[in-house]
């Protein structure tokens, strides 16, 4: 829709500065050009206002790439990731791990990327700055997803050692199975190795009898405080629902914009408001101004201020006018993508058994295929708990001439990135709707 709305906006911009004659005088002595006058120089204000403050929502047309990438709190919380990463590489460090029967069992299937290993930074934001109960209450699993562990840069770390309470390599015992997986390795058969990675991952979880499980990617930061909020988020997803799939820890606001499929809605309300303003207006002609408001008037106020400025609306971006308040969400459509979810231990059976099935594919695909034919509720926690920081796709690099970025690194919540001018531990699932 946006699409459609920005040529008609560069050509009112360029016949507002194109050198057309304008009879000024005209324009500064009639109450109707003064309004006219007055209402443009009110819109080209709010505009710029606009472009300050839309810049950040992927749904908005004054959304500015060049700054709403920004990494805000990323490149805090990164630095504090990196900080506790290097703390645990001595050898003389002394973390606590988790219970053998814990509350949550973390999984992260990681391999190797080429340049920067975000799996560094994504497990230091997920243990740096929990308390010493919640870390007992976590139990983490590190999947290396090499046939060869040794390939990946992270295998022989001390830090792994010493924080990670399971560090995961594949059953050479099941010769069958080992050579599939080195089979897929060999090929790049990433769709049918991802969905094996998950299950494998996920069924390791189950084994540790935890009531919940979270899966989350190697490329991910989580915001501090990130257990408390989504346990808490969980009590609120189980008092909602008996039949959910999942709660999501993360999600990208670029699909939330104002889509095609909801257009009769946009439509009648435009429609909507323009009578409301036609009918205010011709009651306040008969009633009080009988001979102020005239039929141009109505017709200006009709046709050329209430549509613009109902143009602008839709053009500030749905993200920006409608916000998701903060609190968990049912989140059906959109959502986007698999960075981050958690599932309680009697689901996460159900989906081994679905991705069993499918053998190859897109997990989240897969699982919102599967929700959308059960009728399952999905949950999402607003803000954002984690950000995508990932630049290299494990399934292969992106990138392109024609594009400043790869697809990896627009897969990013703007709203994560507000955390530092929230406050950190302020922000908290609600019970609200």
């Amino acid at each position: 829709m946006l699409g459609k709305i920005r040529p008609a906006v560069h050509s009112l911009i360029d016949l507002i500065r194109s050198e057309t004659p304008i009879n000024v005088h005209r324009l500064l002595t009639t109450g109707a050009g003064r309004t006219f006058l007055g209402f443009l120089l009110l819109y080209l204000l709010l505009i710029q206002l606009c472009r300050h403050a839309f810049y950040r929502d992927p749904t908005s047309a004054f959304f500015d790439a060049s700054r709403a990438y920004d990494h805000v709190y990323s490149r805090q919380r990164q630095q504090q990731a990196d900080d506790f990463i290097k703390a645990a590489n001595s050898s003389a460090s002394q973390y606590p791990h988790g219970d053998p029967h814990p509350t949550m069992c973390l999984g992260i299937a990681t391999v190797e990327r080429s340049g920067e290993q975000y799996v560094r930074p994504a497990f230091g934001s997920l243990m740096e700055g929990l308390m010493e109960d919640e870390r007992k209450h976590i139990f983490t699993v590190v999947l290396i997803g090499h046939t060869d562990p040794q390939q990946h840069p992270i295998y022989n770390e001390t830090w792994l050692e010493n924080t990670a309470d399971k560090v995961l390599t594949y059953d050479t015992s099941n010769a069958t199975q080992f050579d599939l997986l080195v089979k897929w390795e060999k090929d790049k058969d990433y769709r049918r190795k991802a969905i094996f990675d998950y299950t494998y991952l996920l069924e390791t979880c189950i084994h540790t009898e935890a009531a919940w499980i979270a899966m989350i990617e190697d490329d991910t930061l989580a915001v501090k405080g990130w257990y408390t909020h989504a346990m808490a988020a969980l009590d609120v997803a189980d008092s909602k629902s008996t039949n959910w799939l999942y709660l999501r820890l993360f999600f990208t606001e670029q699909f939330f914009g104002w889509n095609s499929e909801f257009w009769p809605t946009y439509l009648l309300s435009s429609i909507s408001i323009l009578t409301t303003v036609a009918i205010l207006l011709l009651a306040l002609r008969r009633l009080r101004y009988p001979t102020s408001i005239s039929n141009a008037a109505i017709l200006s106020a009709c046709f050329i201020y209430t549509p613009a400025c109902i143009l602008l609306y839709f053009l500030a971006g749905k993200v920006s006018m409608r916000p998701i308040p903060t609190g968990v969400h049912e989140m059906p459509n959109y959502g986007c993508c698999a960075q981050g979810m958690v599932f309680s231990s009697p689901v996460a059976a159900k989906v081994v058994d679905k991705l069993k099935e499918k053998e190859s594919g897109f997990v989240d695909m897969i699982l919102e295929e599967w929700a959308n034919q059960e009728k399952l509720t999905r949950f999402a926690v607003v803000p954002s708990l984690l950000q995508h920081i990932g630049g290299h796709s494990s399934k292969g690099d992106d990138f392109s001439s024609a594009q400043p970025m790869s697809v990896a690194e627009t897969i990013f919540n703007f709203g994560f990135e507000l955390y530092e001018q929230r406050g950190e531990r302020v922000v908290h699932p609600s019970t609200n709707g």
